[in-house]
């Protein structure tokens, strides 16, 4: 395992650009007062962060690898793309959870197109955030409609991606 991938310098990069930035415009006390917000944020979404991912550790071990190679696979065709469409509305989680469920999916066998139907399915149709906050908030005709109009758009991104990602 890499960790000083392309990713982590990236990052770095743009923590240094931004470090330079706030330096020219504030001074160091902008600079603190930056760090210092990163930090609480760090300290507060940590751990979260590292618990995750020990759950994605976790699901991927305990992923039936046979059934998720044949229900998400390369081979699984609309059937696959429609059952990653259902498990992403039906996952009751934020990216902390989606997310590093989404790599465990790739790691045991899903297709691309299937995580990305999933990841586009928990995004615009999470069943929990329907109820708890679309509908309440905008209104059940609203929230309703929305939803609908949305259903069949994970699929076709993931059919689409088809034609652009190879696993």
């Amino acid at each position: 395992m890499k960790i000083f991938d392309s990713n982590f310098w990236i990052v770095f990069g743009l923590l240094i650009a931004l470090m330079g930035l706030a330096v020219n415009r504030g001074g160091m006390p902008l600079l603190q007062e930056g760090i210092g917000s990163g930090t609480k944020l760090f300290l507060r979404f940590g751990l979260v962060i590292f618990l995750s991912f020990m759950v994605a550790g976790l699901a991927e071990s305990l992923m039936p690898r046979e059934w998720i190679s044949s229900a998400l696979g390369e081979d699984s065709g609309w059937k696959g793309l429609m059952l990653a469409a259902a498990a992403g509305a039906i996952t009751p989680a934020g990216p902390f959870v989606s997310m590093p469920l989404a790599l465990s999916m790739l790691k045991t066998g899903a297709a691309p197109a299937a995580v990305i139907t999933f990841l586009s399915a928990w995004s615009l149709l999470a069943i929990h955030r329907l109820f708890a906050w679309e509908v309440p908030i905008l209104g059940a005709s609203f929230a309703f409609t929305r939803w609908g109009l949305c259903l069949i758009l994970p699929v076709l991104v993931g059919a689409a991606s088809r034609l652009v990602v190879r696993s």
